[in-house]
């Protein structure tokens, strides 16, 4: 089975913006509010996930609202994503399914 890096999905990361904006704003802060820069800087960097693991959510989030059980890995689940992805190939929409139902 292809591993999830290899899937044809692009990932979309917004957090960079943030991060650098919070890293500009610490590296000019007042000694009162570098505490407060510094964690929310841990929360961003704490709340960053791994490509796999945002096409994982999305997945699951996806089948939800489109009314499949959790665990599902039937073929009505696999043809939801492939309505959901036109472009994602058979076994790209099987392997998603089935790591969805695993987490």
């Amino acid at each position: 089975m292809r591993s999830t890096k290899h899937l044809n999905l692009a990932v979309l990361h917004d957090l960079d913006a943030a991060r650098g904006a919070i890293e500009e704003a610490l590296a000019g802060a007042d000694p009162a509010r570098a505490p407060g820069l510094r964690r929310a800087l841990s929360i961003l960097e704490a709340s960053a996930h791994s490509d796999d693991d945002l096409k994982i959510r999305w997945a699951r989030q996806y089948l939800a609202e489109a009314g499949v059980p959790a665990g599902d890995t039937s073929a009505h689940a696999i043809r939801e994503l492939r309505r959901a992805v036109p472009k994602l190939g058979l076994a790209e929409a099987v392997e998603l399914v089935t790591l969805a139902a695993k987490h």
